[in-house]
């Protein structure tokens, strides 16, 4: 990489290249002068491997729990979703188990994580009391899941910074539908050079996510390429 004040050119390219569209704020904690831009709150996830003798015989594929129609629907624990994909896909777990995974919907804060030692006991601790919430919920269909579990794996903010590489574990940047929209793949100030993923449009989630890889890619076919493509994309007849 050229050291700065090397090269003019390659500093100026290279400061509007990295010099940031807004500050970003996680965790409802605003700058003082209340500009930039929030982040969503990061996740606590339970994934389990489950003896398929453990599953009710009319186990749902998914379920939602939430603790509390008296606060707020984001507050940290109320919603948990629950998914059972094996049961609509037997090949994602090995014969005679299911595969579950227990989430809160990007209601957790990274403020409570923060500067722990993941391999410390007390981080361990605290993990082992934020996981409560989600064994509960699965135990609204499978009583007994506790026993019944063979895989165990709980994840946290930490979880998510550290393997996902999120800034403070954060789903991706929260932008109402009334405050705008996030930037196309055309946002760059290096002419060729296109974006994609979850700082543009259409956002955070992995649909949104390959949807603005299409736009990007779309964005460098010719209207009959792109016509093409679409017709590649169209469901078989049944």
């Amino acid at each position: 990489m050229v050291p700065e004040g090397a090269h003019a050119g390659f500093d100026e390219e290279r400061d509007a290249l990295l010099a940031p569209a807004a500050p970003v704020y996680s965790d409802d904690d605003g700058p003082a002068d209340g500009e930039g831009l929030p982040l969503c709150k990061s996740f606590m996830h339970l994934h389990l491997g489950v003896r398929a003798d453990a599953m009710p015989p009319d186990l749902p594929p998914q379920w939602t729990v939430v603790n509390s129609w008296d606060v707020p629907i984001d507050a940290p624990g109320n919603v948990i979703v629950v998914s059972v994909p094996s049961i609509l896909d037997p090949s994602l777990a090995p014969e005679g188990h299911h595969v579950l995974h227990a989430y809160v919907p990007a209601t957790e804060p990274y403020s409570e994580w923060e500067g722990l030692n993941r391999n410390s006991a007390e981080y361990r601790a605290k993990k082992a009391e934020a996981a409560e919430v989600l064994w509960r919920a699965v135990e609204r269909q499978i009583p007994d899941v506790r026993e019944r579990a063979t895989v165990t794996m709980v994840g946290t903010p930490l979880t998510h910074e550290r393997f996902l590489r999120r800034d403070a574990g954060t789903y991706g940047p929260f932008l109402r539908a009334t405050d705008g929209q996030l930037p196309g793949p055309k946002l760059s100030a290096c002419d060729g050079l296109l974006c994609c993923g979850d700082s543009t449009f259409p956002g955070i989630g992995m649909p949104a996510v390959a949807a603005s890889g299409m736009l990007a890619a779309h964005s460098i076919l010719s209207v009959r390429q792109h016509l093409q493509n679409l017709d590649k994309l169209k469901l078989p007849p049944k």
